[in-house]
């Protein structure tokens, strides 16, 4: 039974285009309204640190709800708050504090949703007889996709109707994504019998699938080593590659050229990793794309090489980026029972997203203090150290380890 399965991925498609939509329609949104700069990263950093503490704190609501439900009711929730910001500024009904406030619900909604879905990607694949470790990658490449797709899509909707306009096909997209989850997936999880609910028990879940990750020294290595690459990707997405088209290129269009290339690496190497990576080793996989994706693309940069061989080069650590997601969405799926996997998850991806406001902050301060070629060559560097970590640690040979998936019956055992 294939149909959850095909539902779940075109629902990512749809959901992460108009994420991808809302990424950049909020900002120019908030620059064309206030022209302010300082107004535009503040809005943004709302919706960054709400979609962080949701993250976080949201895990135990997919474990006692069923995960379509939350779900669609991420999705609708996201859909209303995106467009009331439109509908509020026509009727001068929104101050800066208001508007804040709507974007940082924004990141509140698509927390849960985003664990939601990853929970239930197995089960999905399960019905549809497909191995976990290529609807990962099929998984992987939807999100991809959604994302190439909406960001081209911003640019020339934004051009040809107007930020305001653009947020409100964002919200459709939304209600769309929630549609199909709606009528299509009905995949229901095996979970714990649900407590009475408070502060203390939701706290005390929260633990639980925080020492659970800590009992497995795979999941809790993978953990620590995205915190810090994240915050390197972070800060080369916000600060050094526009840092990089303003002082070294002097064009926003070679710009969108860098950005596409690399957009489109990643989805070739995500999709590559689904066809042949049952065959391949994950350890190495893992440790050769990792140690491809992140350093030699910002020492390339820092290089200022011509455009014939910076888009090349920034293809090919794309492509080695691209590998790396599947194999650690199959580990997850595999080692994580279902009744724990939205409070794991949810700790897992809170722990993804915390570097990411950090490094972008000391990028700045970098590049205003030290300039770009520093900067770049300060995040090469540290990306490089964090490289070498599943050559040098055993820990990471764990990944070639079989292992069948996780389930219920199994909270509460340490994985070690």
């Amino acid at each position: 039974m294939r149909t959850p399965l095909l539902a779940l991925l075109t629902g990512s498609v749809v959901s992460s285009a108009g994420t991808s939509m809302t990424v950049l329609a909020i900002p120019w949104f908030v620059l064309h309204t206030t022209g302010s700069a300082a107004q535009t990263g503040l809005v943004a950093a709302a919706e960054v640190a709400g979609l962080a503490v949701a993250t976080g704190l949201g895990g135990p609501i997919a474990d006692r709800i069923q995960p379509r439900l939350v779900s669609i009711a991420s999705d609708t929730l996201a859909a209303v708050a995106v467009g009331l910001v439109p509908a509020l500024t026509m009727l001068n009904l929104l101050p800066l504090w208001g508007l804040v406030l709507l974007t940082a619900l924004l990141g509140l909604t698509r927390g849960p949703g985003s664990t939601a879905a990853d929970m239930l990607l197995p089960s999905a694949a399960k019905l549809a007889g497909t191995p976990i470790t290529r609807a990962a990658s099929w998984f992987e490449g939807a999100f991809r996709i959604g994302r190439l797709v909406g960001g081209v899509s911003a640019g020339a909707l934004i051009a040809f109707l107007g930020p305001a306009q653009v947020l409100y096909v964002d919200s459709v997209s939304y209600l769309v994504s929630a549609l199909l989850t709606a009528v299509f997936i009905h995949v229901r999880l095996h979970q714990d019998e649900p407590k009475a609910w408070t502060v203390g028990g939701h706290l005390a879940e929260l633990r639980e699938g925080f020492r659970y990750l800590m009992r497995d020294r795979l999941l809790a290595a993978v953990v620590g080593m995205v915190l810090v690459t994240n915050m390197l990707d972070g800060a080369y997405v916000s600060v050094l590659l526009p840092s990089y088209g303003t002082l070294i290129l002097h064009s926003s269009v070679l710009l969108g050229v860098v950005a596409s290339v690399s957009s489109a690496a990643t989805l070739c190497g995500v999709m590559a990793y689904g066809a042949v990576g049952e065959r391949l080793p994950k350890w190495g996989t893992y440790a050769v794309a990792f140690l491809i994706a992140g350093t030699p693309k910002l020492v390339l940069m820092a290089l200022e090489p011509s455009m014939l061989v910076l888009l090349p080069g920034l293809a090919v650590s794309a492509f080695a980026f691209g590998m790396i997601n599947p194999i650690l969405l199959g580990q997850l799926y595999s080692r994580v029972p279902e009744t724990l996997r939205g409070r794991v998850f949810g700790v897992v991806a809170s722990g993804a997203l915390a570097g990411i406001p950090v490094g972008a902050l000391l990028a700045g301060v970098l590049v205003q203090f030290a300039g770009l070629r520093s900067a770049l060559l300060g995040a090469a560097a540290l990306y490089f150290v964090m490289t070498l970590c599943p050559f040098v640690f055993r820990v990471w040979r764990r990944l070639d380890e079989p292992v069948e998936e996780a389930s219920g019956d199994h909270v509460g055992g340490a994985i070690a």
